[in-house]
């Protein structure tokens, strides 16, 4: 899923698209403030989502479109999808548009959007994004018609007055919710975390009890009770006995990793408790932190233990770090390993189990209540007021039962309110209905404490002629668009942050990207596409589009665009390439125009100066790859050119790297014939392009 926000800088779109969207800090983000690239939602009131000061529900945000040289940005399409609804801008002055004497305009856009965010039938989800209030609707905008991300649906208008805004709704059906969070909606209490999507930051729900330390135990270690082995002698001694309270600690991966503590407050909220120093370069160190931590056991420290106990490869170590749990590469049966960090907490600061039997691990794929998420579905009338008990519990904080109009403005004016509110998923009838329109605002014919007075009926009937002109909802045609009555709506903001740390790429994203390359690439890259997608986000590829556009310009360079998962050449090129070369070979490949063709000689070389530098050169290569009998001492053997040839989707060559990968696996990669696995298996394929990545930094 690939999605960026309605407003992007005209004067650097890429550079603008690619800002970061996830808070590094250590607070919950408060969306309703400010987004991505300018995306700036009006200050609490009518315009907010989802409630306004008269305790109306509002479905979407009102944004202020961003300025460049005087001029408002154009409102974009934030992500690919098919239109299904157009309502070109009124241009005839209707006077049921000039609703209290100022001009609200009606053009707008609906567009569905089909996508992936993980693995299998239930990571593919639907939403729609809905752009109301513009100006100008894009002239070549038609029902059933095809937008891509970034292309331009129209200009920002007018909204009672106020320019240039416009209304930006998210919205799906529960069976999408369900796939989009993973489960029913609600808070993830017991439930697994999902493995289909996995993606942003790792959170793990720490009950009280838990033990810290003030040292590093061993990985070998699950706590202070683990029986005494060989040199884990002495035990780190314990501060205190343990935490006091539930703990939630979050891992956040951008360049340092920060773990950061939140606890639940008094009004069953989150909030951050403190964080530690962030760990320095982390993210370019996780293949050295894995690797370390394998040797630790297999030290002399252990000698008296390694015996009969599998040691878990550095592969798996790594998933452990980097997502809190094994992915893909499990741990062995028997071995043992415990994810410790150090963690700030209200008993003292200390290295905290993190795999400990009754830790609970999630990612930002799972809406964590203790992110912020809420699931608001508990409004009892199909009216337009906010009658939610939970809402109501939230603006209620002078905590004496009852909401009145100077609370609800007081409470939605607070900053812990808004956070709240900004990452609330909330089910209420769409405002955009004509079905049943007057029973939905009755309540404004009646004596209310947030109306100055009650309309008349001229009034009211002025009000429901308005509110017609801007419906729509039931114009759209989509046959699966959410009835009016069933709908959820998502914060806005908080959506595209949410998912732009995402990064998956879906059949339709990867068709885009290789629209260049020959069709069997494209055909074998999509064959390919679930593994490549696990491997960008296990070394952390996916989580900008900077790092994909890279990878995926590397990769199309080593595979032309796909073709191929290992390198081509006979044996005699191979050998002459990576293990040997004699002079004689050298000037047949100099006259053969060979050697030039592949940028190996230089300028004025002749075939007798190319001969007496080639075989030295070829001999230097192949000692840096372990190849060739040359090479024995480190394990070569004679056909290690053919044998360790480029393979993978970066071609990592030579007996050397084979090698290294093994040992990061746990498995054997370099004796005939299990190297050809890193081109005939896919997983194998991708993951050890992700591991020569990161071992290089």
């Amino acid at each position: 899923m690939i999605i960026s926000p309605p407003f992007l800088s005209a004067a650097h779109p890429q550079q603008n698209d690619a800002m970061p969207t996830a808070d590094a800090g250590n607070t919950v983000v408060p969306d309703s403030d400010v987004c991505t690239s300018g995306m700036l939602e009006c200050a609490p009131g009518n315009g907010a989502y989802p409630v306004s000061f008269n305790l109306g529900w509002h479905g979407g945000a009102h944004l202020g479109a961003p300025a460049e040289s005087g001029e408002a940005l154009p409102v974009r399409a934030i992500a690919d999808g098919k239109v299904v609804y157009v309502r070109k801008t009124d241009t005839t002055h209707k006077p049921t548009l000039q609703y209290r004497s100022v001009r609200t305009d009606d053009g707008c856009v609906v567009i569905r959007h089909d996508t992936e965010i993980g693995e299998g039938d239930n990571a593919k989800i639907t939403y729609y994004s809905v752009y109301l209030h513009l100006q100008q609707v894009m002239p070549t905008l038609a029902v059933g018609r095809k937008v891509y991300r970034k292309d331009v649906v129209g200009t920002p208008g007018q909204i009672f007055g106020q320019y240039p805004q416009i209304h930006f709704e998210i919205v799906s059906d529960e069976a999408n919710l369900k796939k989009m969070i993973g489960r029913a909606p609600g808070p993830p209490g017991n439930a697994p975390a999902r493995t289909d999507a996995v993606y942003g930051d790792i959170w793990f729900f720490v009950p009280r009890g838990a033990k810290l330390f003030v040292n590093e135990p061993h990985p070998f270690r699950d706590d202070d009770s683990a029986p005494p082995v060989a040199a884990l002698q002495p035990q780190a001694s314990l501060v205190p006995a343990g935490t006091s309270c539930d703990l939630v600690v979050r891992m956040h991966y951008e360049k340092d990793c920060t773990l950061a503590t939140y606890r639940k407050n008094a009004d069953l909220s989150w909030s951050v408790y403190g964080a530690m120093p962030p760990e320095r370069e982390a993210e370019y160190s996780l293949y050295k932190r894995a690797t370390d931590l394998t040797g630790r056991y297999t030290g002399s420290s252990l000698a008296s233990i390694a015996a009969g106990v599998p040691v878990p490869s550095p592969s798996a170590i790594f998933e452990m770090i980097r997502f809190g749990r094994c992915i893909h590469d499990q741990l062995p049966d028997g071995a043992r390993f415990n994810h410790w960090r150090k963690v700030k907490t209200p008993d003292g600061d200390g290295w905290i189990n993190l795999s400990k039997t009754g830790v609970r691990t999630y990612s930002d794929a799972d809406f964590p209540e203790w992110a912020g998420w809420s699931f608001i579905n508990d409004a009892p009338t199909p009216d337009s007021l906010c009658d939610s008990p939970t809402v109501k519990r939230w603006l209620d904080i002078n905590h004496t039962g009852h909401v009145s109009h100077a609370d609800a403005v007081s409470a939605l004016g607070m900053d812990a309110i808004r956070q709240r509110m900004a990452r609330a998923a909330c089910k209420f009838p769409s405002e955009w209905s004509r079905d049943g329109l007057q029973a939905r605002y009755n309540w404004l014919k009646s004596p209310h404490e947030a109306l100055s007075s009650p309309l008349s009926d001229t009034d009211f009937n002025k009000l429901m002629d308005h509110a017609r002109d801007l419906a729509f909802w039931e114009d759209v045609s989509d046959a699966d668009f959410p009835h009016a009555n069933e709908v959820w709506h998502f914060p806005p903001t908080a959506f595209v942050r949410q998912f732009r740390t995402c990064g998956w790429l879906s059949p339709e994203d990867l068709k885009k990207i290789l629209t260049a390359a020959p069709a069997e690439g494209q055909v074998r890259a999509e064959s390919l596409r679930s593994a490549m997608n696990k491997m960008q986000r296990k070394y952390l590829i996916a989580d900008t589009r900077l790092r994909t556009a890279h990878f995926l310009a590397q990769v199309g360079h080593e595979t032309g665009w796909w073709q191929y998962r290992q390198e081509l050449g006979n044996e005699r090129y191979f050998k002459t390439m990576y293990e040997v070369i004699t002079p004689d070979e050298a000037v047949v490949d100099f006259n053969s125009g060979f050697a030039p063709h592949l940028g190996l000689t230089r300028s004025g070389n002749t075939a007798a100066v190319y001969a007496a530098r080639r075989p030295t050169e070829v001999a230097r290569k192949a000692q840096g790859m372990d190849n060739g009998a040359a090479n024995m001492a480190a394990g070569g053997q004679v056909g290690d050119g053919a044998r360790f040839r480029g393979r993978g989707f970066l071609q990592i060559t030579g007996r050397r790297n084979y090698t290294g990968y093994s040992k990061y696996r746990g498995g054997d990669f370099t004796t005939d014939p299990r190297p050809l696995l890193l081109a005939t298996d896919d997983h194998n394929a991708c993951d050890a392009s992700g591991f020569f990545g990161r071992a290089r930094k």
